[in-house]
């Protein structure tokens, strides 16, 4: 998958994210809460993968001198946290459903 179709994938999977409170970021740091993204790290001249937690944490999830290997990382934990994120979704759902038809 080229660069350009997984920042096309990844705008698809921003609502869902930005629901949950993810955001993603491509091409710059941008410290903030629950938040991955890339970019070039000029003082290590690499690029660089992080996310930030809860307390604005930040983690270097990967630091590469490819930029295409530093978008399939990035590629990769979006998806993971948009397929997690629609799993959560469908079980509200159910459960939103079990509690209407009287179940537990």
């Amino acid at each position: 998958m080229t660069k350009e179709e997984m920042f096309k994938e990844m705008e698809k999977m921003a609502p869902v994210l930005e629901r949950n409170g993810v955001d993603i970021v491509l091409g710059k740091r941008i410290p903030g809460s629950f938040t991955r993204g890339y970019f070039f790290n000029e003082e290590a001249g690499l690029w660089e993968v992080y996310s930030c937690g809860e307390r604005n944490e930040y983690f270097v999830r990967k630091q590469t001198g490819s930029e295409q290997e530093a978008v399939e990382k990035l590629y990769r934990m979006a998806k993971y946290e948009y397929e997690s994120a629609l799993r959560h979704l469908e079980r509200e759902r159910q459960r939103k459903e079990r509690m209407q038809n009287g179940q537990k």
